[in-house]
């Protein structure tokens, strides 16, 4: 029996289901993401952009210019105004601010021009992408702008395990996450935010983001292509903390018109389960930016924790 059955079996018997077990805050409405980030990934990997982000400007995205030669692999000369770019035989030239750019020697139109943001260039990246022979994929519901393959990883080439040791401390009244019949884990693989999309065993996570419901209630919402009606189990992990077992809210799932495959979930990161299971008054008391880590409860020969960076 796969693990996600055992511990789904334990968490509807132990923690008052995983299913429904926020129903009263059907009338609420559904959290939102603040500023969800748009994304720009080459070959299903996030970009880092660690001084000026990728930008909207007229319906199109403009990106720091040192992207073409760091990641889309042209051979960049900037002279003044001038910019010229080449990769194999393809050859681009455009000039800061104008509104047109030649690529090997035909003269395009630009939807948007190149600007100057705080002494970097952002050139338009659809065009340079495809200019240079890359593919182009916007995903609204991701905030994703795919470029070249879109095949994601799996958990295994994503992350490599750790032991598990230096954490052991964080699953005080939750040393049953880690067993798996007989099999107690001895390693970890750690996350960050920005490692998503991710290929699982039963699903491929594409993003997780913190939200917050109009009345000031914490979650996590997350976009991933499992239909399962109970949904994924998250577990939070704080130092000095019992750990929490968080079902999904099963009344804010949205399906989403643009893609049938998707499902957009939330986590609510304070239950009043915690009164009940942990015997913790002041359940309410729970902050999200406190948390050391959030467990992701999925098929795999190790543990699997998200560094609580969510809010950086």
């Amino acid at each position: 029996m796969k693990k996600k059955l055992l511990i789904g079996l334990c968490s509807f018997i132990l923690f008052g289901l995983n299913f429904g077990q926020d129903t009263n805050a059907a009338s609420a409405d559904i959290p939102k993401v603040k500023n969800m980030s748009i994304e720009v990934l080459i070959d299903a990997r996030r970009v880092a952009f660690p001084d000026v982000r990728p930008q909207i400007k007229n319906g199109s995205t403009l990106i720091p210019l040192r992207f073409v030669t760091d990641k889309l692999g042209g051979k960049l000369t900037l002279t003044g105004k001038n910019i010229a770019i080449e990769k194999g035989d393809r050859e681009i030239a455009m000039t800061i601010g104008g509104k047109t750019a030649t690529v090997n020697g035909e003269t395009v139109t630009l939807d948007t021009p190149s600007v100057a943001v705080n002494g970097r260039t952002l050139v338009p990246l659809r065009f340079v992408s495809q200019a240079l022979g890359e593919t182009v994929k916007w995903d609204g519901v991701n905030q994703y702008i795919w470029i070249g393959s879109t095949e994601v990883p799996k958990l295994e080439d994503v992350a490599k395990p750790v032991s598990i040791e230096p954490y052991l401390d964080l699953f005080k009244k939750g040393e049953y996450v880690l067993k798996f019949g007989n099999i107690t884990y001895s390693q970890v693989r750690i996350l960050n935010k920005d490692d998503f999309p991710i290929q699982f065993e039963n699903e491929i996570i594409y993003r997780i983001d913190y939200a917050q419901s109009a009345d000031g209630m914490e979650y996590l919402r997350s976009i991933s292509d499992s239909k399962s009606i109970t949904g994924l189990t998250y577990y939070l992990l704080q130092k000095g903390q019992p750990l929490r077992y968080r079902g999904e809210v099963n009344v804010f799932r949205e399906r989403v018109k643009q893609d049938s495959d998707l499902r957009i979930k939330y986590h609510r990161i304070i239950a009043r389960k915690d009164e009940d299971i942990l015997g913790d008054r002041n359940y309410k008391s729970v902050k999200f930016k406190d948390l050391d880590f959030v467990g992701l409860d999925v098929d795999s020969d190790a543990a699997v924790f998200i560094k609580n960076d969510f809010l950086i």
